[in-house]
């Protein structure tokens, strides 16, 4: 790009330089980028941590902001022709690999960025802020090179609308888009402000949530304790903990977890949030101790390969685990509420909490769960149990929500009931 010339308010708090500026939209296309999350990379600490924007908010950003008249449906709309008081938030990170702090003898701005202030005053209160991590104001003029990139870290889908409304000339070419552009964070300390950012109104509500917290825990313990202690995000963390530890393993399980920015399938069964949601009455549990994240990645992978056993045919190769209520939210809640049940017997016998031939005694009758459903061919009722089951729109397709999966496990516990009755101790 070309270099970008603007007057800004240079903002410091606690020694963190900012600037408060405007861009038009031909300058906002081609400065910013978006770090957006891969699937493939999964917890990767150098992948993205956004999801992709959404078409449907960029197009109802557009109409909102828009000055022209868009065809749909047969009709024309006009533009609601909007303002855009709140600013788009970016952060223009340091020299070196994303993540990295600054060398110390690397210049106090990020590559690609200049600032001249309006007078030495001002230039002297702003560097003395910086150097003392205090706070200052003051004007300057701010010229961005090609180098200066400003990834958006919050306010990609009115970003990706004013580049929607450019290409369409539906937007004035010097419109001022406002901006608050940090200077120098590193991509972690980028992920965090993203986080935060979010959070402030209203939790994070995507996918990305459980990895962005982990990986900020990761990287920063100190970040970690507050996460638990003061956003009330232990458990959450603990899930997270639990599934980063689970494709550490290489469990089975990860192939059937659909992730952030990844496209519904059959391939995949549950989201990521689900799976980690699904864990929490294990966390609950009353337990001797308190078990490492893959320790319970070990027993989640025993608990399943028991089932495996006892109910073949979901597991095949050759099916798909969307075809399977049992590996849906319903069936995966259902059966991690009836792995914490099983936890205290096994506890009271003295055996291995990730041995699966202990689950397999416990859940000898689950091919004995039966409904019934009627046959599509024949119009008649008929007994439905074994696998068949938990197929997908089969009988556990029934029983949905919270009270359905509180049915589910109560006729599961009646069976363990049975079936331990029956086992020496």
């Amino acid at each position: 790009m070309s270099t970008i010339e603007r007057p800004a308010l240079v903002e410091v708090q606690r020694g963190q330089v900012m600037l408060a500026t405007t861009l038009t939209p031909a300058q906002l296309a081609a400065a910013t980028e978006v770090d957006v999350y891969e699937p493939a990379r999964g917890s990767d600490d150098d992948n993205g941590y956004q999801r992709r924007a959404s078409t449907t908010r960029m197009a109802q950003a557009a109409a909102f902001y828009g000055e022209g008249t868009e065809k749909r449906q047969g009709r024309v709309f006009e533009d609601r022709r909007g303002l855009m008081p709140n600013p788009i938030i970016a952060n223009i990170r340091p020299a070196g690999e994303p993540g990295e702090a600054p060398d110390e003898d690397a210049d106090l701005f990020p590559p690609g960025v200049q600032l001249t202030f309006y007078s030495d005053a001002d230039r002297v209160r702003v560097m003395d802020a910086v150097a003392t991590e205090g706070n200052a104001t003051a004007n300057a003029t701010v010229l961005f090179d090609s180098e200066a990139v400003a990834w958006l870290v919050d306010g990609q889908h009115r970003g990706g609308a004013v580049k929607l409304l450019l290409s369409r000339k539906r937007i004035s070419e010097d419109f001022p888009v406002p901006l608050k552009i940090m200077l120098g964070f590193g991509r972690a300390e980028e992920i965090k402000q993203f986080y935060y950012i979010n959070s402030q109104g209203k939790n994070v509500p995507t996918d990305l949530t459980a990895e962005l917290l982990q990986r900020m825990a990761r990287q920063d313990s100190g970040e970690a304790e507050y996460l638990s202690e003061r956003k009330n995000k232990g458990r959450l963390l603990a899930g997270a903990a639990v599934y980063d530890a689970l494709i550490q393993n290489s469990s089975p399980w990860i192939g059937r977890i659909r992730r952030p920015n990844e496209p519904a399938s059959k391939d995949t069964s549950i989201a990521v949030s689900q799976f980690i949601t699904s864990i929490a009455p294990l966390q609950a549990a009353q337990m001797p101790r308190e078990l490492s994240p893959d320790e319970w990645a070990r027993i989640i992978d025993a608990y399943w390969e028991a089932i495996a056993r006892l109910l073949p045919t979901p597991f095949d190769p050759t099916e798909q685990p969307g075809d399977w209520v049992l590996f849906k939210a319903t069936g995966v809640n259902t059966m991690h509420r009836v792995l914490a049940d099983c936890l205290p017997i096994i506890i009271q016998r003295g055996a291995r909490l990730a041995d699966p031939d202990q689950y397999e005694q416990l859940l000898a009758d689950l091919p004995t769960l039966f409904g019934m459903a009627v046959d599509p061919d024949t119009g008649e009722e008929q007994k439905v149990d074994g696998a068949e089951f938990w197929r997908s729109a089969s009988v556990a397709s029934q029983y949905t929500g919270r009270y359905g999966t509180d049915r589910l496990v109560g006729m599961i516990r009646g069976l363990i009931a049975k079936t331990n009755a029956a086992v020496a101790v």
